[in-house]
Formats: C-alpha cells, sequence, structure tokens
C-alpha cells in the first residue's frame, strides 16, 4: 500500500510548489481502493493532487477524520470533482464547533453543510464498520486523559456551547503485509486511548506504523506529560513506526524523535509512505 499526504502544515523540503497549510488530508492507495482520509483546510487538495499525480476523480471512498474546518476545508470541492465516492463521517460531526484558543469563541466546524447538494452520498459510522483489508473505528473509548488543549474546543449551538466530547472521531486501520497501519487525524479522544482501541480489535496484530496528529500542543501540555505520553507509546509499540505532525507540537514531535529514534518521522505535504 501507498500513503501520500496531500495536506498538511510542513512544507515540502524539495517541492515548494505544494501548498502547505495547517490541515491534513492522506490519500490511501491500497488493492482495490483508492481512500481519502481527511480533506485538507480549504484550497490545498485540488492543488496538491494534481501535482503529485493522485487523482481524485477516481478515489473510491472518502473517510472524514472529524467535523473541524482544516480537515474538510475540501470536503465540498473533492464531492464536486468525485461523482461516486460515498464519503463516511462519525456522530455529530455536522453539528456546531467552536474554538476559544484565542479568545472569544470562532467557529472551527465544517465548512459544507450536512443537507447540501451531496448529503445522498454522506453516511454515518456509528459503531465498527469493517471491510476486506481495512476497518473504520468509532470515537475510541478508554481512560487515559485526553489532550489538554481540548478543553479550548467546544461543540454546540450559540448559548449551548459545551466542551466538545469528539464522539464523532473516526480512526482508519489497514492490514498491511508487515502488520496494522494506523491513521488518525487529530486523536482528539487520545492517541493512548486510540492505540488500545486497536489493540482491542485486534490484539494478536502487530502495529507496523501509526500516522496522524496527536493534538499535543506546545503550550497547553507539561513536559513531563508528554514523555508519559511518549514512554507508553514506545511500551505499546515497541516496533512500530511512528508519523506525526499537524497538530502535535514541536515539544511533543521532539520528545517523540528521541523516545522512538530513527522509527520517528515527521510528516510534510507530499510526503510518501509505502508499506
Amino acid at each position: 500500500m501507498t500513503l501520500t499526504i496531500l495536506s498538511e502544515n510542513s512544507p515540502h523540503p524539495e517541492n515548494p510548489g505544494l501548498k502547505a497549510k495547517h490541515g491534513l488530508a492522506v490519500h490511501v492507495a491500497l488493492d482495490g481502493y483508492s481512500i481519502l482520509y481527511d480533506f485538507g483546510p480549504k484550497g490545498t487538495l485540488l492543488p496538491n493532487s494534481e501535482k503529485l499525480g493522485i487523482s481524485l476523480e477516481a478515489v473510491s471512498m472518502g473517510i472524514l477524520s472529524h467535523g473541524h474546518y482544516d480537515h474538510a476545508g475540501d470536503l465540498e470541492a473533492f464531492l464536486q470533482v468525485n461523482d461516486k465516492a460515498r464519503v463516511y463521517y462519525g456522530r455529530n460531526a455536522f453539528s456546531p464547533r467552536w474554538s476559544i484558543s484565542k479568545g472569544s469563541p470562532r467557529d472551527a466546524g465544517l465548512p459544507m453543510k450536512k443537507d447540501s447538494d451531496f448529503a445522498d452520498r454522506l453516511s454515518v459510522v456509528e459503531v465498527l464498520d469493517e471491510r476486506d483489508d481495512f476497518v473504520i473505528l468509532p470515537a475510541a473509548p478508554g481512560y487515559w486523559a485526553r489532550p489538554t488543549g481540548n478543553a479550548l474546543l467546544l461543540a454546540g449551538s450559540e448559548g449551548e456551547r459545551l466542551q466538545d466530547d469528539f464522539v464523532d472521531e473516526l480512526t482508519l486501520v489497514i492490514h498491511g503485509k508487515k502488520g496494522l497501519v494506523v491513521l488518525t487525524g487529530c486523536s482528539h479522544r487520545g492517541i493512548l486511548n486510540i492505540v488500545d482501541q486497536v489493540k482491542t480489535y485486534c490484539p494478536k496484530c502487530p502495529v507496523g506504523a501509526l500516522i496522524g496528529g496527536f493534538h499535543l500542543v506546545d503550550k497547553e501540555e507539561s513536559e513531563e506529560n508528554l514523555r508519559n505520553i511518549a514512554s507508553r507509546l514506545a511500551t505499546s509499540l515497541p516496533e512500530s513506526r511512528i508519523y506525526s505532525g499537524h497538530c502535535t507540537g514541536k515539544k511533543a514531535v521532539d520528545i517523540l524523535a528521541e523516545t522512538f529514534g530513527d522509527r520517528y518521522e515527521n510528516m510534510y505535504v507530499g510526503k510518501v509512505m509505502k508499506f
């Protein structure tokens, strides 16, 4: 299988023509499937996919990790160029979402409305959805603490805003030749909880790679907490490769790189991973 990052915060080190912007979109080329996991921030998915030679028209299904603008900015643009793919989303993904990270609430939800012209191509995932070579996992349960930065993210209409529980979060788990390949958007339910959920799904399956944003924001997480998370990940995933970026802060990245050594790599737009 081949994974290509179509949208990400960090620029490609050798291809400045690709648009780097806060958000995430990953294309998965798998036998019999062309999957798009997330759709990036507005204005990045279409030009980057064209430059990277990824046909959005040929995508057979889309998966939305959660209902934030930086993962769905080009969702409607994708549906306009692709006339066949269904897009799978979690419960409440289209509810109003807000961020108070800069003080007063600002809209952080989906630019596209659920009752748009493409409503008939949207399918909700509320329980484990297993296919031949992959599974879509619903929001991870678990007892590990969720990211501290979640406290600044709200859900609900004006006057009813509460801290977001991210019940819509979806994780994509692919059966690779050398183990499971796990994709997560922002890990708002907690990266340790997500790893535990994957291991519960397939206890005897090794995890070959963990890929995505971990929402470990510099100003929100203590170094002690970051080191604890990295240590527990290393214990749970003794042979896994880790690819992270997007909402994973610099302190967390540095600690993950220190903990995993050459098994850690940063994500960037245009990065290609083969498993």
